[in-house]
Parts: structure tokens; C-alpha cells; sequence
């Protein structure tokens, strides 16, 4: 699990600053048509190279929980209501902080209300997917189970 952990971090950080930097220039695009690197408040007061690495590091720390946070589904003892609500909580959370911090987010309630409403929408979906996608999938396992017991049931009544 260690390994898995360390491995889904690892991963997280990278994805993380892409999409970062992804919802930066979408951001800028839909608010100020224009494809900015950063967001113009922070920008002015880290100047653009600092800009750069504070959302860097940010979109990494966001990425880091994400998808490190997966491996709470690992956890045997948690059930899978437990290990998705906690992983939405993370992400939620991390992405508040991340967009209050990053400017993609004003210190207002009604874009965090949007956003969070967002989140869970997306988030919830996903999980129903996924959902559907796993419950067929063991039904189609649990079905060459039944048939391989009954091949061989079969062969050893041949014997």
C-alpha cells in the first residue's frame, strides 16, 4: 500500500500542476479572453516567475491529495460510502483552498457555493459511473464462475 501511495503522490504532483495550469489559462480565457500564465492578482504580487512556481506548487499539492487520496479505497475496513465521501472531502477541500489561493476562486460565498456544488455534481457522477461499470463487471465475473463450476462439475462426473 506504501508503494501504491507513494507511486499515486508521485503521479498526482505532475498531473496536478498540468491541470493547474490548465484551469489557470481556461480561467483567463472565459473571464478575460485572454490566455494568461497566471492569474493577473497573484502575478502582481509574486511577480510572474514566482506566479509560476507558487501555482505550480499548489497545482501539485492538489494533485498529490487527489490522487493520492484513491488509496483510502484500499483500505479494507472502510466501507466504499466512507472511502468515497472522505476522497470528495479532500478534493473539495484542497481545491477551495487551491482556488482561494491561486485567484481562480474570489473570497466570496456564492463562487464557492458554484464550485462546491460543481464538485460534488462531477464527483457524484463519476462515482455512479464507475459504479454501474464495476457492478456489471462482477456480475460478468460471477458468471464464468458459475460457469466454470458447472465445466467442472461436468468433467469430474465424466471420470
Amino acid at each position: 500500500m506504501k508503494k501504491r501511495l507513494v507511486t499515486r503522490f508521485l503521479i498526482g504532483i505532475f498531473a496536478g500542476a498540468l491541470v493547474a495550469h490548465l484551469i489557470t489559462f481556461l480561467v483567463n480565457y472565459l473571464s478575460r479572453d485572454q490566455y494568461l500564465v497566471c492569474m493577473p492578482k497573484l502575478t502582481e504580487r509574486f511577480g510572474l516567475a514566482g506566479a509560476v512556481i507558487v501555482q505550480t506548487i499548489l497545482g501539485a499539492l492538489f494533485g498529490m491529495i487527489a490522487l493520492g487520496g484513491t488509496c483510502l479505497f484500499d483500505i479494507e475496513k472502510w466501507s466504499l460510502l466512507r472511502a468515497s465521501a472522505t476522497h470528495c472531502a479532500f478534493i473539495l477541500v484542497t481545491y477551495i483552498i487551491v482556488g482561494l489561493r491561486l485567484h481562480w476562486l474570489s473570497f466570496n460565498i456564492k463562487p464557492i457555493l458554484i464550485m462546491t456544488g460543481i464538485i460534488v455534481f462531477v464527483y457524484a457522477l463519476i462515482w455512479l459511473i464507475m459504479y454501474v461499470v464495476w457492478k456489471r463487471e462482477i456480475k460478468e465475473l460471477n458468471r464464468l464462475v458459475e460457469e466454470y463450476k458447472k465445466d467442472a462439475d461436468t468433467d469430474t462426473g465424466e471420470n
